[in-house]
């Protein structure tokens, strides 16, 4: 699986920095979700969706890698439920 251009671009918002304009998860989300707008927010949810259900944990870890992002996570249980609370709120 690759990720797609809309997923790059999400992850790389995830910088260190990003807890000083947006302390905590929900308002990350609201940050970062409210730059996409019109067919790349859907096509950004359909990638998400699609890869939380097709792609194995390695997979996942590996895609999340492509991103850049500063922010890690300890498992891939903890990416995926991150990226579940990003696709739900798309």
């Amino acid at each position: 699986m690759q990720a797609s251009p809309e997923f790059l671009a999400f992850g790389r918002w995830f910088m260190l920095d990003i807890g000083g304009g947006a302390p905590t998860l929900d308002e990350m989300y609201d940050f970062v979700l409210n730059l996409f707008r019109g067919e790349e927010r859907v096509r950004l949810r359909q990638f998400i969706d699609r890869a939380l259900c097709e792609a194995s944990d390695e997979t996942l870890k590996q895609l999340w890698k492509e991103t850049d992002a500063d922010i890690y996570f300890p498992t891939a249980q903890d990416l995926r439920a991150f990226l579940t609370g990003a696709r739900d709120r798309l």
